[in-house]
């Protein structure tokens, strides 16, 4: 509770993200010495399980790496846990929390996938069907996971494959150089150089969904114009949406319901596209109560 002079209390805004965060069953996905990493998890509603492994949609939340909120998308994990899915929201070793940068944020991703294929049994998910998700660093994190040999963690089982089966970005970091996005962030210019993932794209690639603001000042959209134009040229499937006259986090439910839903449209679309999720007209996009 918060006061406004003396005795006259104002209640704190509802952060309906932290709200929705409170409705998912939390689990311990990795531990580092005295650091436990956890995952949030949501399962779909009776009605729409089914006695086949599922599709899981894993969340990575947007950040420089260096902070960030696991809740960010937690009305994303509601709503496709709607349409059928299990949805994760991940936490990830940053800065501000961990002392911490993107090659823990790499290594942490490339966990979170192994330990979802680990454990895919207990959990009922299809290890063939998960779709990594996230925003800025997020992105960066999940997407390395896919496209990087290296960045393990070595307390993994490296014979488990790290890759998600399907992307969904949202103004991804994926140029590390001195003209993309946090080369400082980076011990030295060589790791920035291994992290840099427009210089890593081959053939073979998941599939890729990519939103992005033309207007963001903090990730330039050219950063996902260059990567997506490779993509197209070693022949991988690579969507890039761009959204005319949009910033840094558009897409978030606390900023613009409109483009929230707008881009969660675009996600229920591809992912029908790759028949991880069933076609459903009737969903109610958005609603989460």
């Amino acid at each position: 509770m918060e006061f406004i002079g003396e005795g006259h209390p104002r209640p704190l805004p509802l952060d309906r993200n932290r709200e929705l965060l409170k409705t998912a069953r939390e689990e311990i996905y990795k531990v580092i010495g005295e650091t436990s990493l956890s995952v949030y998890i949501w399962e779909p509603p009776a009605d729409r399980t089914t006695s086949e492994p599922k599709s899981v949609a894993a969340f990575f939340y947007s950040s420089g790496w260096d902070n960030g909120q696991v809740a960010q998308f937690a009305p994303h994990c509601v709503y496709f846990a709607s349409r059928g899915m299990i949805t994760m929201a991940f936490d990830y070793r940053v800065s501000s929390r961990h002392k911490a940068g993107p090659m823990e944020a790499m290594s942490d991703a490339r966990s979170a996938m192994r330990w979802l294929r680990l454990n895919a049994i207990e959990l009922g998910i299809n290890p063939g069907k998960i779709v990594g998700i996230g925003g800025s660093g997020g992105a960066h994190a999940i997407t390395s996971a896919a496209m990087l040999p290296k960045f393990d963690d070595p307390g993994d089982d490296l014979e488990i494959n790290p890759a998600p089966n399907a992307l969904v970005l949202f103004n991804p970091i994926l140029d590390t150089s001195k003209d993309g996005f946090g080369l400082d962030r980076f011990p030295d210019q060589s790791t920035a150089k291994e992290a840099n993932l427009v210089r890593a794209v081959n053939a073979g690639l998941p599939p890729m969904l990519i939103m992005h603001g033309t207007a963001d000042r903090v990730i330039p959209f050219a950063q996902s114009y260059k990567f997506a134009k490779k993509c197209s040229k070693k022949k991988n499937l690579c969507r890039l949406i761009e959204f005319e006259n949009q910033g840094h986090g558009f897409f978030n439910f606390n900023l613009s319901f409109e483009m929230y839903e707008a881009t969660l449209m675009q996600m229920d679309e591809f992912l029908v596209e790759l028949e991880l999720i069933e076609p459903d007209p009737d969903s109610g996009l958005g609603k989460m109560d």
